[in-house]
């Protein structure tokens, strides 16, 4: 296997069709930082200092759910394509289903900059999630690995 700027076939030769995963991990991790700040200023009280146990163990899930696949993915692991893509696929869904409804016109709607920064970041999220789904389908269709 030969790579050039992140972007590396199964068959040994880089294909410029084949995005780098950099976008994709970066925006994925800024979305997960982008909790902190959202939760401070939507739910941090005295009273209420520290985030419920369910909200850590989700969160920390799909996280984890998202490195599991994306190292195995980079790997080549067979069961890494089919995690990394079920991630994507169910990110994209619940984004594009907020899209599709238009909830995101009332997400965006009176709030202060830092949680609409938080809600734009997301959304940016969905839609790489949406790219790279589609992409990864199409090239595990002609046998070729994203990197």
């Amino acid at each position: 296997m030969r790579e050039t700027e992140g972007v590396t076939t199964t068959a040994g030769h880089v294909d410029a069709y084949l995005p780098s995963l950099g976008p994709l991990v970066v925006i994925t991790l800024l979305n997960y930082v982008a909790q902190v700040p959202y939760y401070l200023h939507n739910d941090y009280s005295s009273m209420h200092p520290l985030p419920g146990l369910r909200a850590i163990v989700l969160l920390g899930a799909t996280l984890a759910w998202f490195l599991v696949g994306l190292t195995a993915y980079r790997r080549q692991r067979v069961w890494g394509y089919w995690v990394l893509l079920s991630y994507l696929l169910v990110e994209a869904v619940f984004y594009l289903e907020t899209l599709a409804s238009g909830m995101f016109i009332q997400q965006l709607r009176n709030h202060t900059l830092l949680i609409d920064a938080v809600f734009v970041i997301g959304y940016i999220a969905g839609l790489v999630a949406t790219y790279y789904a589609y992409r990864l389908i199409r090239f595990r269709r002609v046998g070729k690995s994203l990197r």
